[in-house]
This record gives C-alpha cells, structure tokens and sequence, in this order.
C-alpha cells in the first residue's frame, strides 16, 4: 500500500518518501499530497512535499532539462541553489522534479523587519552572486539547455527564436520601444520597418548576454537559518540575456503593503547596491513598457516579420 502524505514534517531521513518510493509510487504519492496539503503549496506549481524536498511541476520536458542546466551552472560557480533531487513522470504528462528544501525563510518574508545594516550586507552578498554569473557569456540568448527564450519581458505570440543572437534581440527590443498600433505596422514601407528595428532612443543592439537568473524577487531569494547565506531558488527562467533584464526584473515589483514607504526604500537601496550603483530606472521602464505593449497586441510583429526584419519562433502565416 502506497504512504499517505505524512501529517508532520519530523520524518525520519531514512523514511522519506523521496527517497523510498518507485517512480510510480512516487507519482501517486505526490498526486495525493497535492489534493490534500493546499496549505503547504508555497506557488500554484510548487508543494511543500516533505521535511526535506519541494516539488514543482513542468508542463514540458525540456523546460526540466533547461532548469536543471541552470542549476548545475549555479553549483559550477559557487552559488547556492537546490539540488535536483528527482524527475518523475506524472499520469497527465506533466513532469515532477523533485528538489531539496532550502531551512531558511524568504527574503520577501523577512524583509520588514531587516535593519537598514542587515540589508546592505545582503545586497553585497548578492551583488557578488550576480557578479560572478556575469563571467559567464554566450554569443546566443535563451535558455541555457535548449536556447528557448523564457524571458517574460519578451512574450508575445511570434516569439523571440530559439538561440537568438544578440543582434536579434536587440532588434526585436527596438521594434516593440517604437510600436504603436496594427494600423502603423500595416502601412510602413520596408525601410520604415529597418528603421524602427534600429533608430530608437533606447539602441539595444549589441548588447553583451549574460547568465541570468531573470527573476531575482525577494521570494525567490532564501536567507538560510542560522547563517544568513542567501540562496537563489526558481531557474525557471534564467538563461542568456543583456544585463539589464536581471536588474530589471528586481525593479518590476509589486511591493507588499506591509513593508510600507521604509521597506520599499530599502529595496530600491538593495537593487542599487547589487547593480552596483547604476539604477537601470530607463532600462525597467522600457522593458515594462514593451511588456505591457506585447501583453496588449501580441501579433504586433506580424508586418515587420513578413518584411524580412526581424525573426520569430512561430512562422507567419500569408
């Protein structure tokens, strides 16, 4: 008879589930704490499944393959993240992976109460986590394993093609700063379409990519118990991008109402420090803006795209 979901989290290690069960077993037993431990569900795709691991589920395989790329790369580079433990199968064909629990609480929790002191030496200590992913480059953009761009600031309906060169990212930023509407897409010549891919206040073409977590929010920053270190969960959408996506990304935050005026001043301090004393101000505010563009009119590239400026994963139909 499979295990029931254990009622507490004192399980002896010999005992755990994860570390017992046939990949069968396991499915079945992760399928049965997910309908009955919603309390412990810590995202709406991630579960508190024992004492001593997490699981999250993926919809693909090669979004797993990507993430546990990442995570080898952060281990390579001396960076704290969760071992991937397992990687089963469920019935529906969604894939589990199984990790190690981090002991320690989220940076996001923690946050109103951190002193002012507290939160520079972190902002130092992260800065140096950041720093040391920046040694690693790539000439192509995406995902680490299979080159998929996952960014959130790029989503839209053609998609950014897998493997992406610098150049094309950058063109595909140009376009969405200058879009307005259908209508204009519709009407411009050929040279209007090359000219909104290169002439905007804001040249992204050419910019260095960089190994990037992509969604350093402060909870998915975990500060360990006892020791303070900070470790980096949820790679589901690192990979190689220009810098300022990273820092970007920090900038895009809805600030909890607890934290109040005091905590959102410390987190703009923070993300000064980790970015070592540059703001990125425009750079977020342009990436937003073509968030909420692409969020709106997903098809927009369609015209540029049929004119033979700018690439995409999904082709156009005539």
């Amino acid at each position: 008879m499979m295990p029931s979901p254990p009622e507490t989290e004192q399980e002896c290690d010999s005992n755990d589930p994860v570390d017992i069960l046939s990949d069968r077993d396991l499915a079945r037993y992760i399928a049965k704490a997910r309908q009955h431990r919603e309390s412990d569900t810590i995202e709406n795709n991630t579960l508190l499944l024992t004492s001593r691991y997490i699981t999250k589920f993926y919809t693909t395989l090669s979004h797993v393959k990507d993430v546990e790329v990442a995570i080898l790369q952060a281990h390579a580079l001396g960076i704290r993240a969760p071992e991937l433990k397992r990687v089963i199968k469920a019935k529906d064909g969604t894939y589990e992976c199984i990790m190690t629990r981090i002991q320690g609480v989220t940076l996001e929790s923690c946050w109103p109460d951190l002193s002012l002191f507290t939160t520079i030496r972190l902002a130092i200590q992260l800065r140096t986590i950041v720093q040391r992913m920046r040694r690693i480059t790539r000439p192509t953009a995406g995902s680490l394993g299979t080159g998929i761009c996952r960014s959130f600031w790029l989503e839209e309906f053609y998609g950014v093609p897998s493997h992406a060169s610098a150049a094309v990212v950058g063109q595909i930023v140009n376009f969405w700063c200058g879009f307005q509407s259908y209508g204009r897409e519709r009407r411009k010549t050929l040279a209007e379409h090359r000219e909104s891919c290169e002439m905007v206040e804001q040249d992204a073409r050419g910019q260095e990519l960089v190994f990037t977590h992509h969604d350093l929010a402060p909870r998915n920053i975990i500060v360990e118990s006892g020791t303070s270190k900070l470790w980096l969960v949820d790679w589901d959408e690192s990979g190689f991008y220009p810098r300022y996506f990273e820092y970007a990304g920090m900038r895009n935050l809805e600030y909890p109402p607890e934290w109040g005026w005091y905590g959102e001043w410390r987190w703009k301090i923070f993300c000064w420090i980790v970015a070592k004393f540059c703001s990125y101000d425009k750079q977020a505010e342009m990436l937003r803006d073509i968030r909420q563009k692409a969020g709106r009119f997903p098809g927009g590239r369609r015209f540029n795209i049929k004119a033979g400026v700018t690439s995409s994963e999904r082709p156009v139909d005539d």
